[in-house]
C-alpha cells in the first residue's frame, strides 16, 4: 500500500542522489531505504530509479512520480500546520541565504511568513554557502536557504529541497542557434559563452559541460546575474543558467529567449538546510513550511 513513509523515503533518495545519503538523511539503515523503494516501485509496478555505482537518477516515470510525491509531501506539511494556532508560535529564527537566493528568491515567501506568524522574529545574514555551513555547525544560525547540491557537510547538516530549476540556454533573439531544432554542448561551444561564478555556479557549469564531453569558449566571466543577461541580450555571447534566474527582459529593455538544451544538466536544487542534532523549533518548523510551500 502506498504510504507517506514511502513517499518520503523516495524524495530523501531523489535528494540525496545515493541510497547510502538518504540513509544518513533519515537516520535509517540502507536496506531499509533499499527495501521501501522496492516496495514503492511494485506498489506501482513501474521502475522509478535508475540504478549505477556512483548514485541514483530518475527515470522517465520516475520524474512524473517525483512531481507528485513532491505535492504530496507539501500536503502533508500543510495539514500538519493546518491544527495549529499560528497566534501561539512564537520565537526568533537566525537565517542564512545565498547571495542569489536573497536577490531571486528569498523575500516573497519571508515577507508571506512575516504577515502569517506575527510573533515569530526573523534575522537574515547574506554569506557564501560555505560559511553559512559553517555557522550552523556553530550554532550562529538555526536555518539557511542554499542551494541544497552543492552542501559539503551532509554528515552534520540536514536539508529539504522544495524548488528544481530547468538549467536551459540563453540567447538573444535572432542568435543562429534559435534557428536549429536540436541544440547540443557542441554546438553551444561554437559561441563565445558567458559564465555565471556567483554561488559556485561556474563549477557546477564546468562539471556537466565536461560530462557533456565539450568545453565552453568562455568570453566573459561575472559574479552578477544582470551583467550576463545583459550580455547575452546583445548576442554577444550565450550562456546556460537556472529558470530561477530567468527573466525575458534586461533592465534598458532588450530580450533573451530561453531554449532546452539536448544534453544531461542538472537541476539547481533550492532548499533549506539546519544543524542534524539540533531539535527544531515551532517557529523553524513552520518557517521551513513556508519555504516549502
Amino acid at each position: 500500500m502506498l504510504s507517506y513513509r514511502l513517499v518520503r523515503y523516495f524524495l530523501a533518495v531523489v535528494d540525496a542522489g545515493k541510497i547510502s545519503g538518504a540513509a544518513k538523511v533519515l537516520n535509517v539503515s540502507q536496506s531499509a531505504i533499499t527495501l521501501a523503494i522496492r516496495e514503492l516501485e511494485e506498489e506501482l509496478g513501474v521502475q522509478l530509479l535508475d540504478r549505477a555505482r556512483t548514485g541514483v537518477s530518475l527515470t522517465r516515470r520516475g520524474q512524473i512520480f517525483h512531481q507528485h510525491a513532491l505535492d504530496i509531501d507539501a500536503a502533508f506539511a500543510r495539514a500538519a500546520s493546518s491544527v495549529k494556532d499560528e497566534s501561539e508560535i512564537r520565537g526568533e529564527v537566525r537565517l542564512g541565504v545565498t547571495e542569489t537566493l536573497s536577490s531571486y528568491f528569498l523575500f516573497p515567501k519571508l515577507t508571506s511568513f512575516m504577515k502569517k506568524y506575527p510573533n515569530v522574529s526573523v534575522s537574515v545574514e547574506e554569506h557564501e554557502r560555505e560559511r553559512l555551513e559553517e555557522m550552523l555547525i556553530e550554532g550562529r544560525l538555526d536555518l539557511a536557504l542554499l542551494l541544497t547540491s552543492n552542501i559539503a557537510r551532509i554528515a552534520s547538516i540536514k536539508t529539504r529541497t522544495f524548488h528544481r530549476s530547468r538549467r536551459r540556454l540563453w540567447v538573444a533573439p535572432g542568435h543562429p542557434l534559435t534557428r536549429t531544432g536540436r541544440v547540443t554542448f557542441d554546438d553551444i561551444a561554437r559561441f563565445p559563452y558567458a559564465f555565471l561564478t556567483v554561488d559556485e555556479a561556474h563549477r557546477q557549469a564546468e562539471k556537466y559541460w565536461s560530462e557533456n564531453g565539450a568545453q565552453p569558449n568562455v568570453a566573459f566571466r561575472s559574479a552578477a546575474v544582470e551583467a550576463v543577461r545583459s550580455l547575452v541580450s546583445t548576442g554577444e555571447a550565450v550562456t546556460i543558467l537556472s529558470d530561477v534566474f530567468y527573466r525575458p527582459w534586461t533592465l534598458d529593455g532588450r530580450r533573451v529567449e530561453k531554449i532546452d538544451v539536448d544534453g544531461k544538466i542538472p537541476t539547481m536544487n533550492v532548499g533549506i538546510a539546519w544543524l542534524r542534532e539540533k531539535q527544531p523549533t515551532p517557529s523553524m518548523v513552520a518557517l521551513k513550511q513556508a519555504f516549502a510551500t
